[in-house]
């Protein structure tokens, strides 16, 4: 893919959209069952109650953070670890798609929106005990639609069984629950 050069005008427009947003996604949520949402890292308090504590604090003081808030003071301000979290998911984005210019504006401003979502997601989710758990589906796999959501409502089904494409957005298993997002096209 080629910043500033996508053109979603074909028939397989929305399955390019279902392809890029679980590329995407796959970046925002890896390593999202870890509490400081980092590969192999560590609490800030050894005591759980007070990091399920620290984590829901976080929360309630970044829910309401801006744009503008940011563009005037930067993430960093605000809390280090949201910002350590925008620059370490822009990075792997930017080099997975091998972009070399700058971001317009307007999708800085979407990354911010979809990350901070993200963030407070995780902040939240890691505020409960036990903390909800991420329901990720591999390829291949059979659909389950009890567990899982089809982006593809508009195509004949087969007789057979149906097998899992891709995984556009993780679900969340909450309590004896599963939480999975619906789309409408």
């Amino acid at each position: 893919l080629q910043p500033y050069r996508l053109s979603l005008n074909s028939k397989y427009s929305k399955a390019v959209i279902y392809h890029f947003e679980a590329f995407i996604n796959q970046s925002f949520y890896q390593d999202f069952e870890n509490s400081v949402f980092q590969k192999n890292g560590s609490t800030k308090f050894l005591d759980p109650r007070q990091d399920r504590q620290a984590q829901f604090s976080s929360f309630v003081a970044l829910r309401n953070l801006s744009w503008n808030e940011v563009l005037r003071k930067g993430t960093k301000y605000y809390s280090e670890e949201f910002s350590k979290f925008c620059d370490q998911k822009m990075s792997c984005i930017i080099t997975s798609l091998n972009w070399t210019r700058p971001w317009p504006e307007q999708l800085l401003q979407a990354f911010f929106v979809a990350a901070k979502c993200i963030w407070l997601l995780h902040l939240l989710a890691f505020s409960f005990n036990p903390p909800l758990g991420i329901l990720r589906v591999e390829e291949n796999r059979s659909f389950d639609p009890h567990y899982m959501e089809d982006l593809v409502t508009d195509r004949q089904r087969s007789q057979g069984s149906s097998r899992v494409k891709i995984m556009v957005v993780p679900g969340f298993y909450v309590q004896d629950r599963i939480l999975r997002w619906n789309f409408k096209g």
